[in-house]
């Protein structure tokens, strides 16, 4: 029975970690690549959060990888590979596992993502001109 206890811990502190900009934290399975990571959740409405954190504006921007608290990989400028998933299953735990997959941005993708971030910034400024004008007139 000792023995059982610490396979148990011993699993529990090879943990392996997925971490998002906003600084989210999710199990995953051991052996992940970036084109093949699979996630481990509680059940399907911890799925449905999970997504909700792979869609978040601006959370692929820097994603880590964590063996315990050690970053084994850190990535900047991530797009998904594919649409979300490339194969969901349930365990015999009861647990689901997703699997999904990143690529690094292309050049052209975060060029346009810069240009249409500074084009929001100039409209702004352009709408509080327009306002400071029009309250002297």
């Amino acid at each position: 029975m000792d023995r059982k206890k610490n396979i148990i811990v011993e699993r529990r502190t090879n943990m392996q970690k997925i971490v998002f900009t906003d600084k989210t934290e999710f199990e995953i399975m051991p052996g992940a690549g970036l084109n093949n990571i699979t996630v481990l959740l509680n059940d399907f409405v911890a799925l449905g959060k999970f997504t909700e954190t792979l869609r978040k504006k601006g959370n692929l921007d820097s994603v880590q990888f964590k063996q315990d608290e050690l970053i084994t990989g850190e990535y900047k400028k991530l797009a998904l590979s594919s649409s979300i998933y490339s194969n969901v299953d349930v365990n015999e735990d009861g647990k689901v596992l997703a699997t999904f997959g990143f690529r690094e941005k292309t050049k052209l993708e975060i060029t346009v993502e810069t240009i249409q971030a500074d084009q929001v910034t100039q409209d702004g400024a352009i709408m509080e001109l327009a306002e400071m004008i029009g309250g002297q007139a």
